[in-house]
């Protein structure tokens, strides 16, 4: 009795040791993303099954994300989790991955935790980060700016980070952003946005190179569409214009 009660104890011990352990994980993940860069994919990869029951992940190659149906689309481009996510006291619901493109201010990328409560209490309960006014309701914490026409400058403290000043042109600036959804949640995103490249945009936010990729495959599939559709209404106008020649011989034929 007292072997089976000690191998008992020892299995519920284990149990929680492992939960333990998942969701110190999980928490090591969420601290990566607030340095918004690389290393939140690259843990998510590393620690992939701590997010089971959580949500679904994508993996490729080195790295994994949290799939959105479209993140072109305001109505699309949030996952809320099965099962939220407690973090240094606040409750994470769901993640969202938002691409914006502007004909003249350049391009906006924003991924990041969609969180229960108020920007007062997320930002107390993540008082660790540097957070500074950006508008009356929102807050950025450590933003940064690239010169893209400055070599070998790198990141460089951004202290131009305030809302209603876009990136100068050449230049790309990202930032970690608290700011309300509503009432009663918040987005905790990063950002980078600006004159973004490819080779930029993908050493931060590497998911994106596969998402591209989704997006112009899609396009493409589109643009394939519409030429086949042109073409196909080419090919009835033209029949119409030019209807095959009168056989009179067969005519007068059956006219006998």
């Amino acid at each position: 009795m007292i072997k089976k009660c000690s191998l008992l104890v020892c299995a519920v011990l284990t149990s929680h040791a492992a939960l333990a352990d998942s969701n110190s994980n999980v928490q090591s993940v969420i601290d990566a993303f607030t340095n918004c860069d690389n290393s939140f994919f690259y843990q998510l990869k590393s620690n992939q099954s701590d997010f089971n029951g959580i949500t679904d992940l994508v993996v490729k190659d080195d790295i994994a994300y949290i799939p959105v149906e479209d993140v072109t689309q305001n109505d699309r481009n949030i996952t809320f989790f099965e099962q939220p996510i407690e973090y240094r006291g606040l409750t994470i619901t769901g993640y969202q991955n938002i691409y914006i493109e502007t004909p003249f201010l350049g391009q906006y990328y924003y991924w990041g935790m969609v969180i229960d409560g108020s920007v007062d209490n997320v930002k107390a309960s993540l008082n660790q980060l540097p957070w500074q006014q950006y508008n009356s309701s929102s807050y950025v914490a450590s933003p940064k700016l690239f010169d893209r026409q400055v070599k070998n400058s790198g990141w460089q403290n951004n202290p131009y980070a305030i809302d209603g000043v876009i990136p100068r042109a050449f230049t790309v600036e990202k930032s970690l952003y608290l700011e309300p959804i509503n009432e009663h949640q918040v987005h905790l995103v990063c950002s980078i946005q600006g004159d973004v490249n490819k080779d930029i945009l993908y050493s931060i936010h590497p998911d994106m190179r596969y998402i591209d990729e989704h997006i112009d495959a899609v396009r493409q599939q589109k643009i394939n569409a519409i030429k086949e559709q042109l073409q196909n209404q080419k090919h009835d106008d033209d029949a119409s214009a030019n209807p095959p020649p009168t056989d009179y011989n067969q005519t007068a034929d059956k006219e006998i």
